[in-house]
């Protein structure tokens, strides 16, 4: 019987190495001696690596890493080296497509100004090291849901991706459709008393 895949690690972190979020599933990362060191080795990686448009694939110490950049961010998904590097690559190609959807750039101030929008992506991407979602649309409307549920004095994930849409100017994006269902189901829901 085939092993399911399994996630040890999501990673973003700044061009300085500074953590903007994370999350460790691996019983081997757990302290934060242990991150602190793969948070470093990753961005050491991932600084040689020049490209944004696709994933890099390596394998260092026990482990197998898929990176991609944004402006001055790094995103990592990691997995023991024996992961399949493909479920790997889907996965960070989810989380990057969902969170330039729900944030228009990616870019550290951007990402460390909406974090609950990225915790919020990466808890719908990933649980306990599962795979929950590798589509990325799905995880824009959980996510817009989520942020509609909301109570007052939260940011509103429904406003990030207003600002989203507006900064990218065009009405017929993936951010604008994701906005749309979120407030649509928010009325139906709100509509029925279920909120």
């Amino acid at each position: 019987m085939a092993q399911e895949p399994s996630i040890s690690s999501v990673v973003i972190v700044d061009d300085h190495g500074e953590r903007i979020a994370a999350k460790y599933y691996s019983d081997t990362l757990q302290s934060p001696a242990a991150q602190k060191k793969l948070e470093a080795s990753l961005l050491a990686k991932g600084l040689k690596s020049s490209s944004t448009d696709e994933a890099d694939i390596v394998l260092f110490e026990g482990h197998v890493a898929v990176m991609r950049a944004g402006s001055d961010v790094h995103l990592f998904v990691t997995g023991d080296q024996d992961e399949n590097e493909i479920i790997l690559v889907e996965v960070l190609n989810t989380m990057h497509e969902a969170l330039t959807s729900l944030l228009g750039s990616l870019d550290s101030r951007r990402m460390m100004d909406k974090l609950e929008v990225v915790q919020l992506v990466i808890d719908e991407l990933v649980d306990a090291g599962v795979i929950l979602e590798i589509e990325a649309s799905a995880i824009v409307n959980r996510v817009g849901m989520r942020g509609a549920d909301a109570g007052p004095g939260t940011t509103s994930v429904i406003g990030a991706m207003q600002a989203a849409a507006a900064q990218s100017g065009s009405g017929g994006s993936a951010a604008s459709a994701a906005m749309s269902f979120a407030e649509q189901m928010t009325r139906a829901f709100k509509a029925t008393g279920t909120t």
